[in-house]
């Protein structure tokens, strides 16, 4: 609903302009009575953020200036899944369903384009967008909306979050009572054929694209091939270009233009007072590299972003093993020998930029006719206009790891004339298909150190810890190695580069980044019923293997009956999921994460020197120390530093982000935790 209580229009934009100049007035008759009124701390003496349910929450009159401060694009949060919330049987819920699960809406980026939206929706027993939503969001359409935004949030002490899309696990774009600043719509994009900051003078030129901060990849990558251009970023299209820049950003050219952050040139960046600087390497330095790879919430929001491009591939070429054995005895042999294998192609950035490792098991029938468990190797390498022979080399003593004709090596080749503007795709990025709405059951991510495999102890510590994994979720459900993740085995320009970032210095000697991930179509704000059992079935019913315990199959023939439209037995089969079968695997999942976290430490226990980590961007909501994992400490202490420099009040503070520790998480961050040794 509007701001004004109408039903048609979420935003302050459907009064007259007569109607917003008199309130407009009203509002600063009503604002000065207010200043009157309520005596209180000073913003920057006060503990905890002013909530809607607190009387330092800004009235009506004072929402009412800055919605005319922003030409009336000041949004009242409204939940994306209000029409199911009104009517579940309704078609209009029907529709809202099918947008959101991505089965065949009309949008296939319902969740994103909406204000309300995220393509995350939580994670369970962490949180949930049910609850942690914002009160008012702003639709950000210049620069001068942001800067609106981002005063009014700094002068009434607000709980102040950013998004584009909600490509985001961990609730960072989305708070419970805050002001939202939404960047989807700005879309800009302007190309470079040589590019310098003109704040460093006269110079050697790059060809460069400078992108507003609401561009998704799938905005930029087909655009940048139309022009014979590479830009580094995600693999996945439908992901915001803003953030994933600054948290570091891999792509499968990564190895060999490196990372995402590597290639930033300039942005401009609002400050928590709300002005506008210029970052680069001649001006504001500090912040410049706090914002590549510092990750959200350190010193400002970026509003628009110049990074290098580089030339499209004309070819790819790529190899990949598959392989099983039937004994579990042989598993750790079989791991050892991809991780040997990964060892050698992790250094290759143009044969094998690209590509990933995964392992678990599988079945197959027998020799007996019955079922039995294999244990499953997968390696495959993409290049840059790469040479299949060189790339078998590499593959082939896989063979030697499983039985005869228990493994395979496959060949693929895509060229640039395959290109077609009209159904853009290549194998550098993957088509997402459209947001499908999902919650997360648990994620974790783990550096893999290129030192630690190219041993023969190390190799057979993490094999015997992945087998380990193996044991503990049999089906290993959505693990593996994503080489592009990673920086080791970069050239030494690449390198020069990479140490004028706030990335962790591990990643110069990670072979990739391992990851477990999964997750669930749910919806938390609708009541249990056989409408939506049905709606998120078709996804949900596909993990029930993954999510056995011992009541399985007593669970599958309660929820087969909600299916049929026994609304009790979809009620009690909703519940089970929430209630039985998702705590239990969690359960599972913590060993896991204990299991890797000895195997793959942020610090050797014996040397004392760093050793692994975590992607800020794909990692545990639980992540331990994770100020090591994702910058190591030395780096931690300087964009602690420079956050107190530019954000001395902690405007910005998000999830396991730079300063976030000095917010207690019993307040969701949003009161000040006066126990911490210092706070910004």
């Amino acid at each position: 609903s509007s701001l004004f209580g109408g039903k048609e229009d979420s935003h302050l934009s459907v009064m007259s302009p007569a109607v917003v100049r008199f309130l407009s007035i009203l509002a600063v008759a009503s604002q000065a009575a207010q200043s009157r009124k309520r005596v209180s701390m000073p913003v920057h003496t006060q503990q905890c953020r002013c909530l809607p349910k607190d009387e330092c929450f800004p009235n009506l009159a004072l929402w009412t200036t800055l919605n005319v401060s922003v030409e009336g694009r000041l949004l009242r949060y409204a939940d994306i899944m209000e029409p199911c919330i009104a009517d579940v049987a309704s078609e209009e819920c029907a529709g809202c369903l099918r947008a959101a699960l991505g089965n065949g809406s009309v949008d296939n980026h319902f969740l994103s384009n909406h204000p309300g939206g995220l393509q995350h929706f939580g994670h369970f027993a962490a949180w949930n967008i049910t609850t942690d939503h914002p009160a008012y969001i702003v639709r950000a359409e210049v620069e001068a909306d942001v800067m609106a935004a981002v005063r009014f949030a700094h002068e009434h002490n607000l709980r102040l979050v950013v998004k584009n899309t909600g490509h985001d696990w961990y609730g960072r774009s989305t708070a419970a009572g805050s002001l939202m600043v939404w960047t989807h719509n700005r879309k800009k994009m302007t190309w470079h054929d040589s590019y310098s900051p003109e704040e460093c003078g006269s110079g050697d030129g790059v060809p460069a694209v400078t992108v507003e901060s609401g561009v998704q990849f799938f905005d930029l990558y087909p655009a940048a091939q139309d022009r014979g251009r590479l830009v580094i970023g995600g693999t996945c299209d439908s992901v915001g270009a803003a953030g994933c820049w600054l948290s570091g950003c891999y792509g499968v050219f990564s190895k060999k233009f490196g990372a995402g952050a590597l290639n930033m040139l300039s942005a401009r960046v609002v400050l928590a007072n709300g002005s506008v600087v210029v970052a680069n390497k001649c001006s504001h330095p500090d912040l410049f590299w706090s914002l590549r790879g510092g990750g959200g919430g350190v010193a400002g929001v970026v509003t628009e972003f110049t990074v290098r491009t580089h030339p499209a591939p004309r070819w790819m070429t790529g190899a990949t093993f598959v392989g099983n054995v039937t004994a579990r005895s042989h598993y750790p042999d079989l791991l050892r020998a991809g991780l040997k294998a990964l060892s050698v192609v992790a250094r290759e950035a143009d044969q094998a930029p690209n590509g990933g490792l995964g392992f678990g098991t599988g079945v197959e029938l027998g020799p007996d006719g019955t079922n039995r468990t294999v244990y499953k190797l997968e390696l495959g390498i993409q290049g840059y206009e790469s040479n299949f022979s060189l790339q078998k080399a590499m593959l082939e003593p896989l063979l030697e790891s499983v039985p005869q004709g228990r493994g395979t090596l496959l060949e693929s080749r895509w060229d640039a004339s395959e290109w077609d503007p009209k159904h853009p795709a290549a194998p550098w990025w993957s088509d997402s298909g459209g947001d499908k709405a999902a919650t997360t059951v648990s994620m974790m991510s783990r550096f893999i150190p290129l030192s630690y495999i190219s041993t023969e102890n190390g190799r057979r510590n993490l094999a015997d810890a992945w087998a380990q994994i193996t044991d503990e979720l049999p089906l290993t459900a959505g693990i593996g190695v994503m080489i592009p993740k990673a920086q080791g085995g970069i050239s030494p320009e690449l390198r020069a580069r990479f140490d004028e970032t706030a990335l962790n210095p591990v990643i110069l000697d990670t072979a990739g980044t391992l990851l477990q991930m999964t997750q669930l179509p749910w919806f938390d704000q609708l009541p249990p019923s056989s409408t939506v059992l049905k709606a998120i079935w078709p996804r949900l019913g596909s993990m029930t293997r993954v999510f056995t315990n011992p009541n399985g199959s007593a669970i599958t023939t309660v929820c087969e009956a909600g299916l049929q439209g026994d609304e009790a037995a979809a009620k009690r089969c909703l519940h089970a999921w929430e209630h039985e079968l998702v705590p239990e695997f969690q359960r599972r999942t913590d060993k896991v994460r204990d299991t890797l976290g000895k195997a793959l430490p942020n610090v050797q226990a014996m040397t004392g020197k760093p050793f692994s980590g975590a992607y800020w961007s794909e990692t545990d909501y639980f992540e331990r120390d994770f100020q090591l994992s994702y910058w190591g400490a030395q780096k931690y202490a300087k964009l602690l530093d420079i956050k107190a420099r530019y954000d001395p009040r902690g405007l910005f503070v998000c999830r396991h982000c730079v300063g976030s520790e000095f917010w207690t998480e019993a307040s969701h961050l949003n009161c000040r935790n006066t126990s911490a040794p210092s706070a910004p």
